[in-house]
């Protein structure tokens, strides 16, 4: 496997234990027990800073360019699907984001918004993963040329560097663990009718 690839796999993973975190923290809001407002502020500050704006930024800034070099439409297709993707997911986090707020201003029903949000990315995002690591990578390390690869790692290092920095990288892998451990969920949420709707 390309290092590239590798690295993006990984950060699946840690991505994937976040939504399982997500989910357990839908239950509890499900079954009117309490979760602090911060580790919901600590969750969707993973989502953004280490799910989007540094892991989709390797996917949207580095790798998707490298694959239409390579002839893969940024238009339709399996690249146009995944930013597709990309953009849905960032519409659950507004709302997520949002309905935080209003929890925050004390509209304590707004709680329910929140999970329903978490779990509708928790949902597009774990279908997302296993679309990327299944049939997208594949399809790059099929087409892309060993050079290519060796510049788009060394470029995914500036990228993660820049926006996160391996100090800020160990304490998000630190904060998945804890608030998986606080909210053990055994799968991840299902989309309409699953567990937090």
């Amino acid at each position: 496997m390309k290092p590239a690839i590798k690295e993006l796999m990984d950060d699946h993973q840690v991505i994937l234990r976040m939504l399982r975190a997500l989910n357990g923290m839908c239950l509890r809001v499900s079954e009117a027990k309490t979760v602090p407002l911060e580790d919901l502020d600590a969750a969707l500050d993973f989502i953004r800073t280490f799910a989007d704006y540094c892991h989709h930024g390797k996917e949207e800034d580095l790798l998707f360019p490298a694959m239409g070099e390579a002839g893969f439409p940024s238009q339709g297709g399996p690249v146009g699907v995944m930013l597709m993707e990309h953009e849905q997911g960032r519409g659950y986090v507004k709302a997520l984001a949002s309905a935080l707020e209003r929890v925050k201003a004390g509209e304590t029903a707004a709680l329910k918004e929140v999970a329903r949000a978490a779990a509708g990315y928790s949902s597009l995002l774990s279908a997302h993963i296993g679309k990327e690591d299944n049939i997208l990578y594949p399809m790059a390390m099929d087409a892309l040329p060993e050079a290519r690869w060796a510049e788009l790692k060394k470029a995914f290092d500036l990228v993660e560097a820049e926006r996160m920095g391996p100090k800020k990288r160990a304490e998000y892998v630190a904060l998945v663990e804890r608030l998986l451990l606080a909210y053990p969920a055994s799968e991840l949420a299902r989309p309409a009718g699953g567990m937090c709707h």
